[in-house]
């Protein structure tokens, strides 16, 4: 890990991102000598395939269904609640 002076980066910020997302390094912006921040890259993400792309979707519209009120009820009882909010009876 590096430091740098407050008016080093402040003229070449554009190559210090750079180097930070290339290298990985955390550079130290010091003013008068003291650390006042870090330039740290971003953790890299893994872009995930397509099954699992699917597979996580599964499961999560299935965690949602198990979550709702709905999915607990009867049949009789969602039959109900639909009697109740159509307008038209």
């Amino acid at each position: 890990m590096r430091s740098i002076g407050v008016l080093e980066a402040k003229t070449s910020l554009s190559s210090l991102l750079d180097e930070v997302q290339t290298s990985g390094e955390t550079i130290v912006i010091t003013r008068h000598g003291r650390p006042v921040a870090r330039l740290t890259p971003e953790p890299r993400r893994r872009r995930l395939s397509g099954a699992e792309l699917a597979a996580r979707s599964q499961a999560f519209m299935a965690g949602q269904a198990a979550d709702a009120d709905w999915a607990r009820m009867s049949w009789d009882e969602l039959k109900a609640i639909a009697r109740d909010e159509d307008p038209g009876r």
